[in-house]
Formats: structure tokens, sequence, C-alpha cells
């Protein structure tokens, strides 16, 4: 907590230095210099409120105001680019850089299409080949995840996704985590679920906590960890805490219990390779685990494929970016080998938070496992 503290103090004060000047120009427009003093004292007042509210680095808010921040920088350099090149600036171009006019648009530009990009739900296909003696026609798996019901679907559009999934004709449905968060109600859990579980396949639907879903970062959830539990039970899904299922008696699919519960709870997950150390080596051996970490393990453990989500591929740009350059133990997004195991990571059906998306688009994923001795 300190250390994202001491971030964003990082990133707050030169914010609120930058829309200090911002403002005051601004105000420049209407008051001549005989209000200097009145434009500087309103300035200041209006940056610092704008600024302390950007403090939630994950608010609609901080995303505003950051995102039109950014934009009138960008004109700034060009108006200094023009100025150096001896270039004219006329009266046009001076009220536009000082009403904010072009910072303003970009914003508004970027926020309609992240309202799309976010509610645009896309399907992501991967083909995995094994050399495990699996049947000869393979399986195929829906993986969904993040889904944070009630931040940009309702009941009537989830069950039209788990429509078009069910059509995929899957032989397991993969549930990654996330699916409700602490601003769903104890209704639309119970509506999330339901129609989750309504996806026919030939095995059944599994299910991973994620961090988000037993409604922790929040005093004023609407619903325990037990009804949570008993409602996924309820409705026919398998839940998966440091657990493993051998289905056909060459497939099994792991579920991770999450890192963030040993934290939080005190408990530590169990090592990888001891959840299927009873299970035949020959099967193909799926696991399920929120958060993209520890890949390196799960391949020593002889896992063949990692599914995960809680990334969502960044949901804003440039988080994906900083993720990537200084993240090193974790995937943002896609297909990536560590030796025989295959991971996946999926940007999810959904976001949180807000609904908006620029970092990549909203998906749930189809995975082909096929024989790679057949043909």
């Amino acid at each position: 907590m300190i250390l994202f503290l001491g971030f964003a103090g990082m990133l707050i004060i030169p914010l609120g230095i930058y829309l200090y000047f911002f403002i005051q120009r601004f105000l420049g427009i209407f008051w001549d210099s005989q209000r200097l003093r009145l434009r500087k004292i309103i300035s200041a007042v209006a940056a610092a409120a704008a600024a302390a509210g950007a403090v939630n680095l994950f608010g609609l808010w901080a995303l505003l105001v950051f995102y039109t921040a950014a934009a009138g920088i960008a004109t700034d350099i060009i108006r200094y680019g023009f100025r150096k090149a001896g270039r004219p600036w006329n009266r046009t171009f001076d009220l536009i850089w000082r009403s904010g006019i072009f910072a303003f648009a970009v914003t508004a530009v970027i926020t309609g299409y992240a309202y799309v990009n976010m509610h645009r739900v896309t399907v992501a296909d991967y083909t995995i080949q094994t050399k495990k003696p699996i049947r000869e026609q393979g399986y195929r798996v829906v993986f969904l995840s993040d889904l944070h019901f009630g931040t940009t679907m309702d009941l009537e559009k989830l069950q039209d996704y788990c429509e078009q999934m069910e059509q995929k004709q899957p032989d397991l449905v993969v549930l990654g985590g996330d699916i409700v968060d602490e601003k769903t109600s104890l209704q639309e859990v119970k509506e999330a679920f339901g129609a989750l579980a309504k996806i026919s396949s030939t095995f059944g639907t599994f299910y991973v906590y994620g961090n988000h879903d037993k409604g922790r970062y929040s005093n004023t959830c609407d619903f325990t960890e037990s009804q949570l539990a008993q409602t996924i039970e309820d409705s026919g899904i398998v839940i998966l805490e440091d657990d493993a299922v051998l289905l056909n008696e060459e497939l099994s699919i792991t579920g991770r219990r999450d890192r963030s519960d040993g934290s939080r709870t005190g408990g530590f997950r169990n090592a990888s390779a001891d959840l299927i150390k009873e299970l035949p080596p020959t099967a193909f051996h799926m696991l399920a685990d929120h958060q993209p970490r520890d890949m390196e393990e799960n391949a020593s453990a002889g896992y063949d494929l990692m599914l995960s989500g809680h990334t969502h591929a960044g949901q804003m740009w440039p988080v994906g970016l900083v993720t990537e350059l200084f993240d090193k133990s974790t995937v943002n997004y896609g297909q990536k080998s560590f030796g025989d195991l295959q991971l996946i990571v999926s940007s999810g059906i959904a976001g949180w938070g807000y609904p908006l998306r620029t970092g990549k688009h909203s998906e749930y994923v189809v995975i082909s496992i096929e024989n790679a001795n057949v043909g």
C-alpha cells in the first residue's frame, strides 16, 4: 500500500502543477492581467481539486484527467515545435491552445472509442497440439474470465454470449475468475452464474476464484463469501481451489486458489506439482489460475496448458505497456511457451471499474486441443 501511495504521489504532484498552468491560461481568455491574482488562486484551487480526485488511479475521474493532461501536453509540444521552426502561430491556433479544446476533444474521442471497444466482444481462437495420447478428435475448451458482471452487460446480453459459446460445442467450460466483484449485487451474482451454468458441454463447467470475486476490496459488498460459494455450487458449476479433476481418463483440469488469498487470509497455496501427483503423467494437464504467474513452476510440474486472465490486457493504455516493461514475472496478453507449457492469457470478456477499454478488445477464448499423432 505504501509503495502504491508513493507511486500515486509521483504522478499526482506533476499532474497538479501542469493543471495549474493549463487552467490559468484557459481563464486568461476571459480575464485580463488585472485579475491575475484571482486567476492564480482559482487555478491553484481547481488544479489541486482535480489532481486530488485523481489519486484513485483506477477511477474514471483519474482516467479523464490524465488523458486530458496528456492531450494538453501534446498540444504544448506542437506549439513549441511551430515556434522553434519559426512558423507563424496565428490567433486561431492560439485560442485552440489556450482553451484546451484540442485536449478535451481528444479525450472525448478516446472515451467514445473505449466505450464501444469494451462492449464489442470478439472470439479468440487458439489451437494447441499435443503428443499426449488423447482421443483422435481432441478436445474443445471455452474459457472466459473477468466478466465483472454488472460493469458492461446485463443478463440478456450475457445470455446471448452464453448461447454463442454453446454453439462452439465445448467439451468443457472454464471460468477464470473475477466473474463478479465487490460492486456486483447478490441478485446479479445469481444471474451471472445461472446464465453461465446453462452453457452445455461434455464434462461441465469449472471455476476458479479471482482476486475480486469474493468482494474483499469493499466493506459494503452485497454478498458474503459463503453466499457466493453456495450460489456457484447450486448452479452446478464446480469450484476448484487447489483441486484437480481427471476427465475421460486422459484430460485433467486443475484450479488454483488465487494468490491474493495468502496475503488476505494467511492461507498458502499448495505446490502445483502436488495437485496432479496422483494423476497419470500421460494425461493432458490443464491448469486454470486467475493471475498469470509461476509459469516456470507449472511447466516443471508437468502441466501442458495454463489459462489465465486478470490483466485485462491493460484495459486502458498505457497500463499494459507499463506491466510489460516493469513486471517480467507475468504476461499481459496472448499465448506464450514455457518449455512444454503453453500459457494463454485472455483480455477478459469485460472490464473492471468502468465500461471503457483501449488496451485491447474484450473476448472469450476457444481452444482446440489436437492430437499431434493423428494425421
